[in-house]
């Protein structure tokens, strides 16, 4: 079953085609990884499934439904520059946020104390956002993604600031969901993580997608040696695509 769906998605700023024809397909249980340079239209693709983009054309599906408001509460989202309440402590934003996803009061200080022990903020819990480092920020942004155990994680360049150890705590919190089969598409930039993490991937150009399949896909569409890493067949396809594109 399809999680995730588009259907000719395209969204245009007057003139400038950002995202072209976009036909999307992530399963249900996949860790989706969607890759492309700076600017290729893979932020402007995730707001437009969240609902913070109105598309110029095209559908999407989220868990069968057309309507926003049918899945938006099933969604965790996570932008590339989230904007947290700098006033609010770690504990009333993640509340205030629980509140807001409609996770029962009786089991929302439990999830809070589970999230922020995965990702040590548990003594951190009073601070307020304000007085975090960005890697601290980056921990509490996605614990409020995750905090009401969401059936599709839309994640935009979810390692950005983390330690060594988060980007490994987190890592294996998305295998764990998608064991659970919740399905996950996350953009990177950096690929050696989604050649190790993304069950499939899609590589992204000019607002174009150029390929998606497995590992093993792409090294066949590429025409690519068994032993070529991700990055080689990104690099191949980027470039090739670049002769293509007008």
């Amino acid at each position: 079953m399809a999680a995730i769906e588009t259907f000719d998605l395209t969204k245009k700023f007057g003139e400038f085609v950002a995202v072209d024809g976009l036909n999307l397909n992530v399963k249900e249980g996949e860790i989706f990884g969607l890759l492309g340079p700076n600017g290729a239209g893979k932020s402007t693709t995730i707001k437009m499934l969240i609902g913070l983009l109105k598309p110029s054309g095209g559908r999407i599906t989220i868990l069968g439904n057309e309507n926003l408001m049918d899945y938006k509460g099933r969604t965790g989202y996570l932008p590339e520059n989230p904007a947290l309440y700098e006033y609010l402590t770690i504990k009333e934003f993640l509340t205030f946020i629980g509140r807001i996803k409609k996770v029962e009061k009786n089991v929302l200080d439990e999830k809070i104390r589970e999230i922020t022990h995965t990702f040590s903020l548990e003594e951190k819990l009073k601070s307020y956002i304000g007085s975090l480092s960005h890697g601290m920020r980056q921990k509490v942004a996605i614990s409020a993604a995750l905090l009401a155990d969401p059936k599709v994680l839309l994640l935009d360049e979810p390692l950005t600031g983390l330690d060594p150890k988060s980007q490994r705590d987190f890592k294996d919190i998305i295998r764990e969901k998608a064991k659970d089969h919740s399905s996950i598409l996350l953009s990177t930039h950096i690929l050696d993580v989604a050649e190790r993490l993304c069950t499939s991937v899609g590589i992204f150009n000019k607002g174009k997608l150029l390929a998606t399949g497995t590992l093993d896909d792409l090294r066949s569409l590429s025409e690519s040696s068994s032993s070529s890493t991700l990055e080689d067949i990104f690099i191949k396809l980027t470039e090739e695509g670049e002769k293509d594109l007008p």
